[in-house]
């Protein structure tokens, strides 16, 4: 080593090739290049650097970009100059060890919490492209015409409030909308300070489970249940309590059996994924009684009730609340456009005013570009109009689900009733359910050109039922019967 402690090497950068179409700067592309090999460890400190006219006849740049580099690193504390002009690598603290570690990848997730990696080992599969898909609607029919209008209308001249000053709960004109288009669709009677508009339901459920529930606190979710509902609970680190559902909803008695004291219950009763029963009045009446014995929470996903295919509505939960005690959550995403990601929220207005609060500190508000136009959608009556066309298309490719299935395998597939939603859900009899399993019946589905999802993949526990959720928003009704003649095919193979 040199009398001045350098290591007597000089080291170029000939082989480096600088970017002139990157949007990098060419004096960053030059700093990331000799930061990157000082923390790979191949410029160890001491090392000298060749002059910073030389480097720049190498890089075929001025010597101005190289000086720039020089500067970044020097402030960055990566390189230090030295007597008579030179530049070499300072001293840095490294890890203990000769090497640096290697970098971890997603893959690994070693990074994570716990609770991450916990949701991330989630055992689920689905593919929103398949025909079959239980969740994805039809929007060939969808009226672009008028929301293109609408979006073009509300932003030619915007008020400040829509651009710069939108409020934690939403566009004011869209609350009030949303009331009213909740009192035509599903018969609940709520005024706009009952309204939050959200990030779908998916994002109000999160922000509720981190508001409502501390680490360690007991949910009831129900058994089968909507495991989008258990990614939110497990991120938020509830301890999850599967509570059984029948031909008559969740089971109150047993979730009060297993976890008398939980501080929430997670349910769909209008509209049970996946079975797709209804809840009965007199468990809406248990759970509310126990809700409000206890001062839990309960809320309400009310998935897909807008599609219903009989002529009674079942009436939500909410409508039945009289105590606060009740969370609705709704979404324009499943009944519009899949990507629009615009839901809603209805609570008390106690309960209203303290989401927007932590809303507030969070994510600030709901994207705003489209609510504008989503209000004069629902005002002008456009959805109102699209959902009832669309019932009867879906009516009638449930009805063209359930032929092809009597047709196929009367004796090995049951389908309970399904009044509403765009999925039904076909029980395994026994014969069949000894014969295959629904996990592999979904395996060989993807064969057939179209992936169904496996009933016992909605399961916390040990499943108790074998079974197949097959969508139909995307399944045209003269398709149902080839493409399940291919899948049963398959089966029966």
């Amino acid at each position: 080593m040199a009398k001045d402690g350098s290591t007597g090497r000089r080291m170029s950068m000939a082989g480096m090739h600088l970017d002139r179409q990157s949007d990098m700067p060419l004096y960053q592309q030059v700093a990331a290049h000799l930061r990157n090999q000082i923390l790979d460890g191949r410029m160890p400190a001491g090392t000298r650097l060749l002059g910073s006219r030389k480097l720049s006849a190498e890089l075929g740049c001025s010597r101005a970009i190289v000086l720039t580099a020089f500067d970044l690193l020097y402030a960055e504390g990566y390189l230090q100059s030295v007597p008579r002009g030179g530049v070499e690598v300072a001293a840095i603290a490294r890890p203990s060890g000769s090497s640096p570690a290697p970098t971890e990848t997603a893959a690994d997730g070693a990074w994570f919490s716990e609770r991450w990696q916990s949701l991330l080992a989630t055992d689920y599969e689905f593919e929103l492209g398949s025909p079959f898909s239980t969740g994805t609607p039809d929007i060939s029919e969808f009226p672009f015409d008028v929301w293109s209008r609408l979006l073009r209308q509300t932003w030619q001249n915007p008020l400040r409030s829509a651009c710069i000053d939108m409020s934690p709960l939403g566009w004011q004109p869209l609350r009030e909308a949303t009331a009213e288009f909740l009192g035509s669709v599903r018969g609940l009677l709520c005024r706009p300070e009952e309204v939050a508009i959200t990030q779908a339901s998916s994002g109000a459920l999160d922000l509720c489970c981190r508001m409502l529930l501390d680490p360690g606190d007991e949910v009831w979710v129900e058994e089968p249940g909507f495991i989008e509902a258990r990614w939110s609970l497990k991120a938020a680190g509830a301890k999850l309590v599967p509570v059984p559902v029948d031909d008559k909803g969740l089971c109150v008695a047993e979730g009060i059996r297993r976890a008398p004291n939980a501080k929430l219950a997670v349910v769909t009763p209008s509209h049970q994924f996946p079975l797709g029963v209804a809840m009965k009045l007199e468990r809406r009446q248990e759970l509310l009684e126990w809700a409000n014995r206890r001062g839990s929470w309960v809320i309400e996903d009310d998935y897909n009730s807008e599609f219903r295919h009989r002529d009674s509505m079942t009436a939500s939960l909410k409508s039945l609340d009289r105590t606060g005690r009740v969370i609705y959550l709704g979404t324009f995403s499943k009944v519009m456009l899949p990507s629009l990601r615009i839901g809603y929220l209805v609570a008390s207005p106690r309960f209203i005013e303290a989401f927007g609060r932590g809303r507030s500190r969070i994510d600030v508000h709901t994207a705003g570009t489209a609510q504008p136009a989503l209000a004069e959608f629902l005002r002008h009556g456009h959805l109102l109009r699209y959902i009832r066309r669309m019932r009867k298309v879906y009516a009638e490719r449930q009805q063209a689900v359930l032929d092809a299935l009597q047709a196929l395998m009367p004796d090995e597939l049951v389908v309970p009733p399904t009044p509403a939603g765009l999925h039904l859900t076909a029980l395994f009899q026994p014969d069949l359910a000894e014969r295959i399993t629904d996990r592999e019946a979904s395996r060989r589905s993807r064969q057939a050109g179209g992936f169904i999802q496996p009933l016992s993949q909605c399961y916390l526990g040990e499943p108790d039922r074998q079974g197949l959720l097959i969508g139909y928003g995307r399944l045209p009704a003269d398709e149902a019967h080839p493409r399940l003649a291919a899948v049963t095919a398959l089966l029966r193979s």
